[in-house]
Order: structure tokens, then C-alpha cells, then sequence
């Protein structure tokens, strides 16, 4: 009998359950705990912490695809407020922690799944299990091999200033990852002249496409050192007034 449309729904809310429980399953196995949705976190090591978030796609769901991040909180709060300042009208008006994370690698690409990055599930005969090994494999991996040997803030400073195959600036948002990186290199001690130095081979391109097209690149990355010192005075403020308390 041909099935229904109450059917076809039951049976697209049933797949869809079922790949959910999956990826919390897979997910829970590598040490990762679940945020919200798709997106799920796992504890760092030196304030780095690494996240997977999945994307589910196609009529029924036939695609799965991911992004694999790597976030310290701090630089990303702080650069998050910069582009809400900073990034011109269209960033004006937006919600601090919208992102999640931003140094990302896009493990379908990074990992041959397919020509749109994802995993297929009518590549494996509908079958759910061997799609989950794969991807549980490719994570894994990209936690032992890269992940693994970023155990503190220099090694994070160093690898987002980098343009790293695996978690290149393209795919970032490149604003955003100036002042991550600006954040982490002021505080360990990096001088001024050398961040605005280090990020303008991206000025041109990245870091000026993710800001409105009203700001220049070099007067964003300006407002950011900027916006170190004030925070950096109103920390020292704050130590002051605690210690004459």
C-alpha cells in the first residue's frame, strides 16, 4: 500500500529520533556532554575547550555534517562584544554569545566524507550504525592528532593566528577570530605592534569581510586594541578597589 502522509511524517520523526539518540550516544562515548541541539562540549585542558556541533539535512534527512571547534570563553565573550561595537550596523543590534565557537574545522571536508562535506545515510544502505563508526572515527581522530596537542592558551594564541589546514581562517568568521586572537596574545603579553602586525595578512579579506561594509578593517582591528586597554584598565580598577577595601 502506498504510504500515507501522516505516515511519511511518522517515519521522517522517527529517523530523526533515531539519529539524534545516536549522535548523543557517539558524543557521550568520546567524552563530550551535550549542550543543546546538536551541540555538545567537551572539557579542555590550559582553557580550551572543544565542541561538535552537527547539522541534519535533506527531504527526508539523508545528510549528516559537522563542524568541530575549539573556543577559550573569554576570548570569544570578548570578541563578540568588539563586533557588537565595533562591526557596524549589522552587528550592532546582536545578542552577546551567538556563537558557540568560531575556530572551526569542517570535518566533512577536512575528512573526504562527500562533495558536500556530510555523510550520506543512503551511502551506507540506510543503515545508521556504520555512518555513526565513520563518524566517530574522524572525530576521534581529529581529537588525538590536533585537538589533543593544544593544551594551553599559547598553543590556542599560536594556532589562531596560524592558517592551519585543518582550521584555516576561511572558515572562520574572520573579525571575530582577529579578536580572539588579539585578546590572548595581549594577555600573554604580546606586544601591541606585533598582534596589528601578525593579523594584517588577513586585514584585506577575512577580518574586512566580517565586519559591515561601512568599517575598515584597520580601524576595526584599532578599536580592538583599544578596547583591551579599557578592559584591561577597568580589571586593574576593579583590583584596586578590592584591595583597599
Amino acid at each position: 500500500m502506498p504510504q500515507t502522509g501522516i505516515e511519511g511524517i511518522e517515519k521522517a520523526v522517527s529517523s530523526l529520533r533515531n539519529i539524534k539518540t545516536a549522535l548523543d550516544r557517539m558524543m557521550e562515548s568520546l567524552d563530550f556532554v551535550k549542550v543543546s541541539g546538536l551541540l555538545y562540549r567537551r572539557p579542555g585542558i590550559g582553557g580550551v575547550e572543544s565542541l561538535v556541533e552537527w547539522n541534519l539535512f535533506g527531504k527526508p534527512i539523508n545528510n549528516i555534517a559537522c563542524d568541530f571547534g575549539l573556543r577559550n570563553p573569554q576570548a570569544l565573550a570578548f570578541a563578540e562584544e568588539c563586533l557588537i561595537l565595533y562591526g557596524g550596523p549589522v552587528y550592532s543590534h546582536r545578542k552577546p554569545e551567538t556563537f558557540s565557537f568560531n575556530a572551526r574545522c569542517q570535518v566533512g571536508m577536512h575528512c573526504s566524507w562527500s562533495p558536500r562535506s556530510s555523510l550520506r545515510l543512503s551511502d551506507y544502505g540506510d543503515r545508521l550504525e556504520p555512518l555513526i563508526e565513520r563518524a566517530a572515527a574522524d572525530i576521534g581522530m581529529l581529537i588525538r592528532k590536533r585537538a589533543a596537542a593544544i593544551t594551553s592558551l599559547e598553543q590556542f594564541c599560536d594556532l589562531l593566528i596560524r592558517n592551519d589546514d585543518w582550521m584555516p581562517w576561511d572558515h572562520s568568521h574572520g573579525a571575530l577570530r582577529a579578536a580572539e586572537y588579539a585578546y590572548l596574545a595581549s594577555r600573554l603579553g604580546i606586544k601591541p605592534e606585533t598582534i596589528l602586525r601578525n593579523l594584517e595578512p588577513y586585514a584585506r579579506v577575512n577580518i574586512r569581510s566580517g565586519v559591515s561594509r561601512t568599517i575598515d578593517a584597520g580601524i576595526y582591528l584599532q578599536n580592538i586594541m583599544r578596547h583591551l586597554e579599557i578592559t584591561s584598565a577597568e580589571s586593574v580598577g576593579v583590583t584596586i578597589g578590592k584591595d583597599g577595601a
